[in-house]
């Protein structure tokens, strides 16, 4: 018969390898209920298509029956399941068995809100969160009128551990914390905003400069005294033409601070979570994130801070960030720049005005780090 034929003129290609017979389970259901009428079809394969119907064209055959295109059918379904049971085991044995205590890639999000829908309480989702904290580098001024240098020490200089209406030290001046100063706000020491924020990436920025001079000294010199809060150190100060502060703080062409490029050149950041001030034990915890130099320099001045394609550092998922430390399993949350040794910036003293250079007592230097990412708040009920 034609079907036997066609049958045996595969299984003589199959075991010569011209065609790849099914080596697995075939697919046995019945076809489709037909016209049982002979149908011919005419036998395409493109050019260098190894396949059943090409070699069946090779040896003569132009036509098939609708028995024989059944017969193909059942072939080509049974080979095609062949294939995928294959490509399955493949994929199977690519995938490796992740170990059962650990925490998965970006789960972060999806744990914080699984809490706070526990709560049954109204919330919104923020993901353009942004929060930032500044904090002071006090650099003494010594030696003397004529070869000066400021002196950065090494240590540790948290941030965001103050709110607004906080008190706050500029230069050994006491003022109280503003929007200038930080975004984070508490209604008072006791109460909070109920926010939780899943820290993303960070950026970092310099916040600005103060001087201080003897304050002896500048009643000396006749015309300060308009600028005494300016020299102080209770003011800002912005001077790239070297009126009050060395020259050598910025650059020549670009007016950089070189001095705040210094302290990006060594220090490194860390965040930091503290139980002992919320009344639980002696445990912190502190997690190095990177070198300071690291973490892009940005002057973004939006409300969405992470949009518009703005550099970021992004940083390991599953970091908290709450303004209710009571509710944070870590404690309180800071960030610390780390000096890890004394930094020397060697200065020229300026004339003020008394006929001689003024050494400065010390330079205040201010950096900003901003925290990027998902802010989850309490909504009250309606």
């Amino acid at each position: 018969m034609a079907t036997s034929n066609v049958m045996d003129i595969l299984a003589s290609t199959d075991a010569e390898g011209e065609t790849a017979a099914p080596d697995d389970e075939e697919d046995t259901g019945a076809p489709e209920d037909e016209d049982e009428e002979t149908a011919s079809a005419e036998l395409e394969a493109e050019d260098g298509d190894t396949g059943d119907i090409n070699a069946l064209r090779k040896r003569g055959r132009a036509s098939i029956t609708l028995d024989e295109a059944r017969q193909l059918q059942v072939r080509a379904r049974a080979r095609g399941k062949v294939v995928e049971r294959r490509k399955a085991k493949v994929k199977a044995k690519a995938r490796p068995k992740m170990p059962a205590n650990m925490v998965p890639p970006n789960s972060g999000a999806r744990q914080i809100l699984e809490r706070w829908s526990a709560r049954k309480d109204p919330f919104a989702v923020r993901q353009d969160g942004h929060y930032y904290s500044i904090t002071e580098i006090p650099c003494k001024c010594l030696g003397t009128a004529t070869r000066a240098w400021l002196h950065i020490p090494a240590g540790e200089y948290k941030l965001f551990d103050r709110a607004v209406g906080e008190e706050v030290r500029f230069l050994g001046n006491t003022a109280t914390a503003t929007t200038n100063w930080t975004n984070l706000q508490r209604p008072s020491k006791n109460t909070y905003n109920e926010q939780e924020f899943l820290i993303q990436s960070i950026t970092m920025q310099e916040a600005g400069l103060r001087v201080r001079y003897d304050s002896g000294e500048i009643e000396k010199i006749v015309g300060l005294s308009e600028a005494k809060a300016v020299l102080t150190g209770q003011s800002w100060l912005w001077d790239d033409a070297g009126m009050f502060l060395p020259k050598e703080i910025f650059h020549d062409t670009t007016g950089e601070n070189l001095l705040y490029r210094s302290v990006r050149r060594s220090a490194v950041v860390y965040f930091h979570w503290d139980k002992t001030r919320t009344g639980g034990n002696a445990n912190t915890r502190k997690i190095l994130i990177d070198h300071l130099r690291n973490v892009p320099d940005t002057k973004v001045r939006t409300l969405s801070r992470t949009s518009g394609g703005a550099p970021v550092l992004p940083v390991p998922d599953g970091y908290i960030f709450t303004d209710n430390p009571e509710r944070s399993e870590h404690g309180a949350f800071s960030a610390i720049v780390h000096i890890p040794e004394d930094i020397v910036f060697p200065v020229k003293p300026i004339d003020l005005g008394a006929g001689a250079p003024t050494k400065p007592l010390e330079v205040g230097l201010y950096l900003q780090l901003s925290l990027n990412g998902i802010a989850f708040e309490a909504k009250p009920s309606t």
